[in-house]
């Protein structure tokens, strides 16, 4: 099976990261030099179509001229994750985020603040579509990402094992720059847009915490929220002693 990649600079991350991207389409009478570059270097095929033919491969999602034809996305097995984390694990888990722009843009903040990987669940949860890698603006190729079938009982799982795992709540008792530095692992849970955390997934929490908002507004999207709350946690990653 293969997906779509829409638009310049996720087309030349897919190519730079592990998607094995099989064909490049371009739009006649337009330039992009540094993605036929990339192309050329690894011998993908490159072809022009017109605008109409982009639309359509594309299926709405705005493609600057630029649509590449990839295998399916290939997910990380949680176990490989952890293993090729260096040091203490940082990573970032989502319950129920369905919404392609706050999906994209939560991984692309995983990928440029570092995270190890990110964890969502198999069902209820946007996938890695054509929309999310555009959100993403292409950090969905560098990104290890993987799905679980039940999300609670992961973090049941990984709470066992040592690692830490910390809500994000807006009603939470403890503010997020509270929480301590450590040498331990920790799993940062994010809740759905509008219902936040579920109760079950709340209860595997070791701790839940909020980012104070003194503005005169009293909310924040999901993928800000978690942008911020990732900033903070991954700057408070202590290094074991050797």
């Amino acid at each position: 099976m293969t997906r779509v990649i829409a638009g310049r600079r996720p087309v030349l991350e897919g190519m730079r990261g592990g998607a094995n991207v099989r064909q490049v389409y371009t739009e006649p009478r337009r330039v992009f030099p540094d993605v036929l570059e990339a192309a050329e270097a690894r011998g993908i095929p490159i072809a022009n179509r017109d605008r109409a033919a982009l639309d359509r491969l594309s299926d709405g999602v705005r493609h600057q001229g630029v649509v590449a034809i990839a295998d399916d996305y290939q997910f990380s097995e949680l176990e490989e994750i952890l293993a090729h984390a260096e040091g203490a694990p940082v990573l970032v888990a989502l319950d129920q985020v369905t919404d392609p722009q706050n999906l994209g843009a939560i991984i692309r903040s995983a990928v440029t603040l570092g995270l190890d990987g990110v964890i969502f669940p198999k069902h209820r949860a946007a996938g890695i579509t054509s929309a999310v890698v555009r959100a993403s603006a292409g950090a969905t190729e560098h990104a290890s990402i993987a799905r679980v079938t039940n999300l609670q009982r992961t973090l049941l799982s990984l709470s066992e094992s040592g690692m830490e795992i910390i809500g994000l709540d807006a009603r939470a008792d403890v503010e997020l720059q509270e929480l301590a530095p450590s040498s331990a692992g920790r799993i940062l849970v994010i809740g759905s847009e509008g219902k936040g955390l579920r109760r079950m997934v709340r209860q595997r929490c070791d701790i839940v915490v909020q980012i104070p908002q003194k503005g005169p507004m009293d909310s924040l999207n999901a993928s800000v929220a978690a942008a911020i709350a990732m900033y903070e946690i991954s700057g408070k990653r202590v290094a074991h002693d050797r």
